[in-house]
């Protein structure tokens, strides 16, 4: 066709040869700048696909691997709440060691065990918060599986009803039960008889004795208390309590006086006049002498005497003057002696006359005495219903070690108890009339444990011998009142293709009868028994927290080294991959410079193929 043009053969295979070799160096640089000599399936489909499903897999691996990460966070985190509790089940086994230290049964020994109780209370409490403070990530595995089992409020309810009984439940459940709960007893009181005994000794005390029926509505566990306080030859004081309530009573205070006096002196024919003047603050069992001639005549003051209304120093003196007159008379021991008359006077003075003889004076000699009771009778009532009475003898008292002087406690005993019943037929009783240490009922919260279980009563002292009267029962229920599940569990998947995992299972490590089984504080501590069911709950609870840290352990350890292989395959799957598709750099660009090279060769044969067209020029 006219207009074209016609390259020479040798010309249109130089261009082909150079729009080759430019084709190679395009794709040289792209190899040099992506670092793959594989970009495309195009490039070469076998090492595409296969590098891709290379990295695919490597790409699953590292997302298992992040998993893995964030399940050993919670295991971590299950670990630190775990190691935090172990160390409060110590710091609660040092209070029970304390708790065997105080076991005496004098009040402060009996308030140190319930100060440590509480302080126990307090430590079980912060278990059962930590935890449920250990969870991450919504998994908390020392929460437990969700089951959980306690009394049923209706009969709560029911058992509440009763009076003096408040704040019944059921703690440490372990299994379902049923608790038939009754109160019993008249609340007739007596105290302690090695107590008794001990007071008696101390303090120059008979027939103490504590009496009484238990009162409906102000009734009282307290122990008694007798404290004597004063010296000898002074006034003593013997202070009662029951509980908060108190009595003072004072004996012996020396102000009961007698005094003489010699009025008219005997002389010839003349008699003697002399008297004798009963004074002071007279109570019953003081005791008044006088001595005539040789002869002692002595009284001793009687309630009667002393009584509101009565005149104590007449009384007295009229009936020394009775004894007196009486040995005046024929055959009596003053008879012929010479004294000839005793009166009394208004004011309590008993004035004696002798006896008169002309020519011979006759004078008789006089004296006299007033000395505190040799014994003293206190019975003193209290509110609660309790009698206390006693006789304090002087003599023993001021014998006694310390005069007699110091505080002596009597362990009251009440026939009253509550008893609890099983549905096994198991029975635990707490009785008041039990010596303390021994299942004693008293005051405040009152537990009795079960293997089911430990039923636990707030007693209200002053009114449970209400329910004692009406012989009241009731019962009380416990259920599962929730199911257990797996909502804690975590699963770890270990390979992409999800057929090799493992499942971590929550362990329950709050104090319930489903976890460590660790009770609260039973009574206060008052009994041994109560510290030894602690000791054992705590023993039990280490038991569970090592069998829970080394399944913990076990399971950290697999998923931790299943973690490091995933790491590993997954940089081992990556660097596969990159065999199959990364360029060798060097070599690529030896290639770029052979090829730009023939580029530069092949520029000049075509150059050289062009002159053979030129030279046709120089022919014109």
């Amino acid at each position: 066709m006219a207009g074209n043009v016609t390259l020479s053969s040798s010309m249109r295979t130089n261009l082909l040869q150079l729009q080759s070799t430019q084709d190679q160096i395009n794709k040289k640089q792209n190899i040099l700048s992506t670092g793959n000599k594989v970009n495309t399936a195009l490039d070469g489909p076998t090492a595409f696909f296969s590098a891709k499903g290379l990295n695919q897999r490597a790409g699953d691996l590292t997302s298992l691997k992040d998993a893995m990460g964030q399940s050993i966070s919670t295991i971590q985190a299950a670990d630190k709440g775990l190691t935090s509790i172990d160390s409060m089940v110590d710091q609660a086994k040092g209070l029970t060691t304390a708790a065997y230290a105080a076991l005496g049964n004098d009040a402060a020994s009996i308030a140190t065990r319930k100060s440590l109780a509480a302080q126990f209370n307090t430590l079980r409490g912060q278990i059962d918060k930590l935890a449920a403070d250990s969870g991450y990530g919504g998994k908390n595995l020392i929460a437990g599986n969700g089951m959980s089992m306690d009394s049923t409020s209706e009969s709560r309810a029911a058992v509440n009803s009763m009076t003096g009984v408040d704040n019944a439940r059921v703690t440490n459940v372990q299994s379902a039960d049923t608790y038939s709960i009754r109160v019993k007893g008249d609340g007739s009181i007596e105290g302690k008889t090695d107590d008794i005994n001990k007071a008696e000794n101390d303090h120059g005390l008979t027939g103490l004795k504590l009496s009484g029926t238990m009162s409906s509505t102000s009734g009282s566990f307290s122990n008694v208390q007798i404290e004597v306080r004063g010296a000898n030859g002074r006034t003593r004081d013997f202070i009662v309590s029951d509980g908060k309530e108190s009595r003072t009573i004072s004996y012996f205070d020396n102000s009961q006086t007698t005094s003489t006096a010699l009025k008219t002196a005997a002389k010839t024919g003349g008699a003697q006049v002399s008297t004798v003047n009963v004074s002071g603050t007279i109570e019953e069992g003081d005791i008044f002498s006088i001595t005539v001639e040789g002869q002692t005549f002595s009284y001793t003051a009687t309630k009667g005497d002393v009584a509101v209304g009565q005149n104590a120093a007449v009384n007295i003196a009229t009936n020394l003057q009775t004894s007196i007159s009486t040995a005046i008379g024929a055959g009596g021991r003053l008879a012929g002696k010479d004294v000839a008359t005793a009166t009394v006077g208004g004011s309590g003075t008993i004035t004696l006359t002798g006896a008169t003889t002309a020519g011979t004076v006759r004078d008789f000699s006089l004296t006299s005495s007033a000395t505190n009771a040799l014994t003293k009778k206190i019975s003193e009532s209290f509110a609660s219903g309790t009698v206390v009475s006693f006789t304090v003898d002087r003599r023993l008292l001021e014998a006694a070690n310390n005069q007699g002087n110091g505080i002596s406690t009597i362990e009251k005993k009440v026939d009253l108890q509550i008893q609890v019943t099983n549905s096994n037929g198991a029975q635990v009783t707490r009785d008041a009339s039990n010596s303390q240490g021994d299942g004693k009922l008293t005051d405040g919260d009152q537990a009795f444990a079960f293997d089911s279980g430990t039923v636990h009563l707030d007693v209200d002292a002053k009114t449970i011998k209400q329910a004692a009267s009406a012989n009241c029962s009731a019962n009380i229920v416990t259920k599962q009142i929730s199911d257990a599940n797996s909502s804690n569990d975590i699963t770890v998947q270990l390979n992409e293709t999800n057929t090799n995992s493992i499942t971590v299972n929550a362990v329950n490590l709050s104090t319930s009868g489903q976890g460590l089984k660790l009770d609260e504080a039973q009574n206060g501590w008052t009994d041994r028994a109560d510290i030894d069911k602690a000791v054992a709950g705590l023993d039990n609870a280490k038991a569970t927290i090592r069998s829970a840290s080394q399944s913990l352990s076990t399971n950290l350890n697999i998923i931790t080294t299943r973690e490091n292989f995933t790491k590993e395959f997954s940089d081992v799957l990556t660097e596969g991959a990159s065999k199959l598709t990364l360029a060798d750099q060097n070599e690529e660009g030896a290639s770029l410079l052979m090829l730009q090279t023939r580029q530069q060769l092949g520029t000049i044969a075509l150059s050289l193929a062009n002159q053979s067209q030129q030279s046709i020029l120089r022919l014109f």
